[in-house]
């Protein structure tokens, strides 16, 4: 049987750790957290993803505030993006899609203007919203509009990105660490290992199909972490060795 094979989580340097965390997020949205069936676990691993690059960009010394605008600037795009997709849907030939766009355009409104609202009020809008969209009760609707689901799982990432690196900044400004890398990992370890027990378990069951491209390609990031690990443990072995002899 096809499975995710085991990563070397405690033993990765943090930019290997991020770099692995953030292959899963890209592997996750391409193949989508649906089919995977891993819903209720892609937003605790996200909010922990965020957290922990927040954390390392900190201790890079690299946390700017034109990061945060990038981020500021990409959610107000997507909300643009969303509300034209549910305009359009208000004027579509199918009742049911119509019907959807009714829907969602009211939850929208009820969060009034994003524009107008603090950073930190704008983030909490947004997390509440995108959490309306995406429940049990309206995510039939959201998926009647095409794109519509994968347009707030996109907003819902980049709002959690920006709180992460807002908090970050705040927490630097006031002479405070917010995290340490070390610690971001003790969170998103558990997050990412139990949406490794979830694939695992859903490909046993159900079969392959739906998961085999997935868990090749996380295989593969996995394997090229490890062949990476080895070969810098090689490589300092050698330099810690003490030189020959001398003969004579």
């Amino acid at each position: 049987m096809i499975e995710i094979i085991a990563a070397p989580l405690t033993r990765c340097r943090k930019e290997q750790h991020l770099s692995l965390m953030t292959s899963l997020d890209h592997l996750l949205m391409a193949e989508t957290i649906a089919k995977l069936g891993v819903e209720t676990l892609y937003t605790p691993f996200k909010n922990a993803l965020a957290l922990e690059n927040a954390a390392i960009e900190i201790e890079l010394g690299s946390l700017t505030t034109a990061k945060m605008d990038e981020k500021d600037k990409e959610r107000e795009d997507l909300i643009t993006g969303f509300s034209h997709l549910v305009e359009n849907g208000l004027h579509h030939f199918d009742s049911a899609k119509r019907n959807a766009a009714e829907i969602l355009k009211h939850i929208v409104e009820k969060y009034g203007n994003f524009r107008r609202k603090t950073n930190a009020e704008e983030t909490v809008a947004i997390r509440s919203m995108t959490t309306e969209l995406l429940s049990t009760d309206n995510l039939p609707h959201l998926t009647n509009l095409n794109d519509g689901v994968d347009w707030i799982t996109r907003l819902q990432t980049v709002n959690e990105e920006f709180g992460a690196l807002y908090e970050a900044r705040n927490a630097e400004n006031n002479g405070s660490h917010l995290i340490t890398s070390l610690e971001a990992r003790a969170i998103t370890n558990p997050c990412y290992n139990a949406i490794v027990k979830r694939v695992n378990a859903l490909a046993e069951v159900n079969g392959e199909a739906n998961y085999i491209s997935f868990i090749n390609q996380l295989n593969g990031f996995i394997n090229d972490l490890k062949n990476t690990m080895t070969t810098q443990e090689i490589h300092r072995k050698k330099q810690v060795l003490p030189p020959p002899p001398k003969v004579g």
